[in-house]
């Protein structure tokens, strides 16, 4: 059989090899884009998809947005990087833990490092990260109308903060007065019984005299009184007969409001505490968490028992049980309403001279004016304490109490004042107007410090989850609330195989690194 032998010259064989790598070099880069883009789009659904494991109880009791990375075993980072590779690797790698078969994939790329940079954590800078996304999360559920009402209310508390300030000084200034002027009074009554001694009786001055003491004993001081009511238990003042407080009580020491928290590294847009800001905040908090005046002391997302039945009080005492907090918190409102009702008797002549009369028969017609000046001063004080109390004892039977309070609107009057521990009962009722128990909590609230606040506020929510099923090792300080992540991958070469075998060089893949930063409330 004849045979024709094929031949190729050198030149050709050189010219082929150049066009053929030129091909498999523009196919290469051709690929290696298109690797490239999967590898971008496999690292973006990994990181997004960490995101979507988020805690669904936070969500649904609290509108909260996080993810849990808390583990007994591994760092937070470390929780995060298992689970961002676990969902890059099948989106890179087709073949990722399948049998292995005959298939051909035109982008085989390896991921050689995931790594967690940096993430944000709830109770970074002080519960601002929690703060900003609770108010990012209300806004839309906020209407204008309500945060105008917030705001008011505020600025009324800001104003009734500052007077029980004030009235404290004034006390503590009438006292001092009080106590110079008695020992004043006390010098010139030994200057006068020496004088009588020492002088001839006058029988229409012992006549005066007796008439003076005789005047001087039908006046009580109800001073002595108030004294006494003071000295009792705040509680047992200000609540109905036969109401049960509360003996919840929690352990704090290991809370985050005391405890070392983890931190993050990551910086955050945060919302800062503006008015209405804090006006949306404040309706989060009413709308989560319960206070001593709500029917039933359940939650009203839910029927779930909370470690504390005064949740809103506790986040304003800051103490271990539901008593100590109410206690704190009715004492910061009863200032607020001494204050308040002192600057409407200092403002009104005509209770002003009750005072004073009511001065005058106490000490007698003989008394340094001074001593009078003095008494009249503890007894608007004392005046402005028993009206404060009845306020209280209103707000906490679900009624409402003015702000500042116009004469008309006033409840003791002077000659009850000894009886106060007897007027008390006559105010369970409630009713009323201006503002509830509610709006004082508001107030309180506000004029606290934040961080504390913030803080305090994450200790319920953790307390909370830790007395449901399966969130016994629930902490705070691991909830992320955003990421910031890098990935590593290996692009092996597929067309660039063909020149590396011709020309006898080392059949190299390319590197490609990937950053990004995901996280709830990030665009």
């Amino acid at each position: 059989m004849y045979r024709n032998k094929g031949t190729i010259t050198v030149f050709l064989s050189l010219i082929s090899m150049l066009f053929l790598s030129l091909f498999c070099t523009m196919a290469e880069s051709v690929r290696v884009q298109a690797a490239r883009f999967q590898a971008a789009a496999a690292f973006d659904m990994g990181l997004f998809s960490i995101f979507g494991e988020y805690d669904r109880v936070l969500l649904e009791e609290y509108d909260l947005w996080f993810l849990d990375g808390s583990s007994e075993e591994q760092k937070i980072r470390e929780v995060l990087e298992t689970k961002m590779e676990k969902y890059i690797q099948p989106n890179i790698n087709p073949r990722y833990n399948l049998v292995a078969g005959r298939s051909w994939d035109v982008f085989p790329t390896e991921l050689d490092r995931c790594t967690v940079d940096k993430y944000a954590l709830a109770t970074d800078h002080g519960g601002q990260v929690f703060y900003s996304q609770a108010v990012e999360n209300q806004k839309e559920l906020f209407v204008g109308e309500a945060a105008s009402a917030l705001k008011k209310n505020i600025k009324q508390m800001e104003e009734g903060h500052q007077k029980g300030e004030e009235y404290q000084n004034e006390e503590q200034k009438a006292d001092e007065e009080y106590q110079r002027a008695q020992a004043a009074q006390m010098e010139e009554k030994k200057r006068q019984e020496s004088e009588k001694e020492n002088a001839e009786k006058q029988e229409e001055s012992d006549t005066d005299i007796k008439e003076t003491e005789a005047v001087q004993a039908k006046v009580e001081n109800p001073l002595d009184q108030i004294k006494k009511i003071k000295s009792m238990g705040i509680l047992g003042l200000v609540l109905k007969d036969g109401t049960v407080v509360s003996d919840k009580t929690i352990e704090r020491k290991d809370l985050p409001s005391e405890r070392n928290l983890q931190k993050g590294s990551l910086l955050v847009d945060e919302i800062s505490a503006d008015p209405v800001s804090e006006a949306i905040f404040l309706n989060y908090l009413q709308k989560h968490f319960q206070c001593a005046v709500d029917e039933g002391g359940k939650h009203q997302k839910g029927s779930k028992e909370h470690s504390l039945s005064y949740e809103l009080e506790y986040i304003i005492g800051g103490q271990k049980s539901d008593r100590e907090n109410l206690k704190k918190t009715v004492n910061r409102i009863l200032l607020i309403r001494e204050g308040m009702n002192y600057a409407t008797l200092a403002k009104s002549a005509k209770m002003r001279g009750e005072a004073m009369a009511l001065a005058a028969a106490i000490t007698g017609a003989a008394a340094l004016p001074e001593f009078a000046g003095a008494l009249q001063k503890l007894l608007m004080l004392a005046w402005a304490y028993g009206e404060s109390l009845l306020d209280v004892r209103t707000l906490l039977a679900k009624g409402k109490v003015p702000m500042l309070k116009a004469e008309t609107e006033w409840k003791l009057p002077l000659e009850k004042l000894g009886m106060l521990a007897e007027v008390l009962k006559e105010y369970d009722a409630g009713g009323g107007s201006g503002q509830s128990y509610e709006d004082y909590l508001s107030g309180l609230l506000i004029l606290g410090k934040k961080q504390h606040r913030n803080l305090r506020v994450l200790d319920l929510i953790e307390c909370n989850r830790r007395m449901e099923k399966g969130g016994e090792t629930f902490r705070v300080d691991a909830l992320v609330a955003q990421a910031e992540a890098s990935a590593d991958f290996e692009l092996a070469p597929v067309f660039l195989r063909v020149p590396a075998v011709w020309m006898h060089v080392r059949n190299q893949g390319t590197a490609y690194t990937i950053k990004g930063q995901y996280g709830y409330g990030q665009p």
